[in-house]
């Protein structure tokens, strides 16, 4: 019995309405208030659900573009910043570290790359040769395509308008030493001797040695040079045998077995420009003579005299200038004949020629060789002894030696040119295969 009274209590307990305090007296129901909740408002009708309380419907259609289009357009703005500032990266590294140097151009740089170079040391070699912009961008070039141990040595000719690629492309197919030839020009070489030496060594064929004669008459070829180009001011300059006579430094050159004979004369004519250097230019000036007059002189005193000798015949040849005489060269005369001797005849020294001295006053019409340093150096430093002293003549002591004599007046220089008449003739040694 006493568990179905329990039984019956608990039951009445579920049945009861339970009343609460506020847990501040102030905003809930008064005390001993039941509070109940309902879905339906005081009509009967439900209430609205807290969900549609400021939902998207209710929402300008402006504003749900906005809310909708808003994190689009950030996500485009962030990605075309992304790409700009990328691209900018790659145009200024392409632009600082990896286009060609010069884009634009054709000229080659001839390096040679020894036996055992190193990826850097290549890489170095190409930067100071201006061939590339950047010498770790090539070494990184070549790592990122295992090309370090692939480059080989030998002598190549590159382009500042070569790309990375391409420059590595040649280096890793190798290129064999090109075949040198070694050449010596003679001081007082003329032109012709010149392209029949390179005939006879076997470097040109006669069509390379009738061009090289050709480039030789040909001002404009080679008027890049400053000395050409003021070359090219003179007066009958079209008349000369050959223009650049005089202009082609003689020394030991070697060439490549290949070289053209614009290469050949370019080669002589920077050697030239290495020899009339800037103290020799101020010299001329100061003497009041061009480079040309100072070429003619001196290939005149050429082929007067040995070594011993070029600054006294020098000085009596600016003693005559000085009074305005005739050169009477018998160096001239050779130029014009063709033929190398101590006299010549009468007939011969009346051959018009803009070359012969004994016809025409002061230095002829250009240079009638390529005179060496030390001919140049004369011309334009002439012995002061014999120049103060007005010596105004020279010739041959005898016959049998290049030892000079000199005279002040033309009895004295009579009687030096009986004496040589009159001396032996030296007897020619025979040759080492018997012929005299």
């Amino acid at each position: 019995m006493a568990n179905n009274k329990d039984k019956n209590k608990w039951v009445d307990d579920l049945d009861e309405t339970r009343a609460f305090s506020p847990a501040s007296g102030e905003h809930g129901p008064a005390d001993g208030e039941t509070r109940t909740f309902s879905l339906e408002d005081s009509d009967g009708e439900p209430r609205e659900k807290c969900e549609e309380r400021g939902s998207l419907k209710e929402l300008p259609t402006g504003a749900f573009i906005w809310r909708i289009g808003r994190p689009l357009l950030i996500l485009a703005v962030s990605v075309a910043l992304v790409v700009f500032l990328g691209l900018s990266a790659y145009h200024y590294i392409e632009e600082s570290y990896v286009a060609p140097v010069a884009g634009d151009t054709s000229e080659t740089v001839h390096v040679e790359i020894g036996s055992g170079s190193s990826l850097s040391s290549i890489s170095t070699l190409l930067y100071e040769e201006g061939i590339i912009r950047n010498k770790f961008a090539f070494q990184l070039y070549a790592d990122l395509n295992d090309l370090g141990g692939s480059l080989r040595a030998g002598q190549y000719d590159l382009s500042p308008g070569m790309t990375l690629e391409q420059i590595a492309d040649i280096l890793k197919e190798g290129n064999p030493p090109r075949s040198v030839i070694e050449i010596m020009f003679l001081e007082g070489f003329t032109v012709k001797d010149m392209a029949d030496k390179l005939v006879k060594e076997g470097m040109f064929d006669k069509a390379e040695h009738d061009r090289f004669l050709a480039l030789c008459n040909d001002a404009d070829a080679f008027d890049d040079y400053g000395f050409i180009a003021t070359l090219k001011n003179t007066e009958s300059l079209s008349s000369r045998r050959y223009v650049l006579e005089g202009y082609l430094a003689p020394n030991t050159y070697q060439f490549y077995e290949d070289a053209t004979p614009e290469d050949v004369i370019s080669k002589l004519l920077d050697q030239f420009g290495n020899v009339f250097d800037l103290a020799y230019q101020e010299r001329a000036e100061e003497l009041g003579m061009t480079v040309d007059q100072v070429l003619t002189l001196a290939s005149i005193i050429e082929w007067e005299a040995t070594e011993i000798d070029f600054k006294k015949v020098s000085a009596v040849f600016h003693n005559r200038m000085d009074e305005d005489w005739e050169f009477d060269s018998c160096a001239t005369m050779r130029y014009v004949t063709g033929i190398k001797k101590q006299t010549y005849t009468a007939e011969e020294l009346d051959i018009d020629s803009p070359y012969n001295t004994y016809m025409y006053k002061d230095l002829p019409l250009g240079p009638i060789n390529n005179p060496g340093k030390k001919a140049i150096d004369a011309a334009l430093y002439p012995d002061e002894d014999t120049m103060n002293e007005g010596y105004m003549y020279f010739c041959n002591q005898d016959k049998t030696s290049s030892k000079l004599v000199y005279a002040k007046t033309e009895r004295e220089q009579e009687k030096n040119k009986a004496a040589y008449e009159a001396s032996p003739t030296a007897t020619p040694e025979p040759t080492e295969d018997g012929e005299d």
